[in-house]
């Protein structure tokens, strides 16, 4: 069973809806527009979800696309870290490449959530680094 971790949320207009999992064993939350919007074809637009978050120490959300919106509509997502200190307006960045405007609609599922834990870096200079075989450039794993 996976664990837990209580993430506080702030409505923040009475159009707010709480991010919902939707059946047991999935990862991600739905999130939910606040309001109505078009994004024109080719557009971007960035939707509110009048929700703020508060993460626990070592951990960082992330925003990721709704499968059935990319591959139905060409809707995805874009600049979805949220880090840990981050209490503003959760918004989320819809590109739309479809060939026709995308009506958002108040209340309409528009992306998913994930709250993961991370480990902060500590970035050491070196003179070498240990050799793989993917140490080319784009593509060097083959296709």
């Amino acid at each position: 069973m996976a664990e837990t971790v209580a993430v506080r949320v702030k409505r923040l207009s009475d159009r707010a809806v709480l991010p919902q999992v939707m059946q047991a064993g999935d990862v991600a939350a739905d999130l939910y527009a606040a309001c109505d919007l078009t994004i024109p074809h080719r557009g971007r637009a960035v939707v509110p979800t009048d929700l703020a978050i508060e993460l626990p120490d070592g951990f960082r959300a992330r925003i990721h696309a709704r499968s059935g919106l990319g591959a139905g509509r060409g809707i995805d997502v874009g600049a979805g870290l949220i880090d840990q200190g981050f209490r503003g307006n959760l918004s989320v960045l819809l590109f739309n490449h479809g060939d026709e405007a995308y009506e958002v609609r108040l209340g309409d599922r528009i992306a998913q959530l994930t709250v993961e834990r991370y480990w902060k870096p500590q970035f050491i200079e070196a003179d070498d680094l240990t050799p793989t075989s993917r140490s080319g450039g784009w593509g060097s794993s083959g296709k």
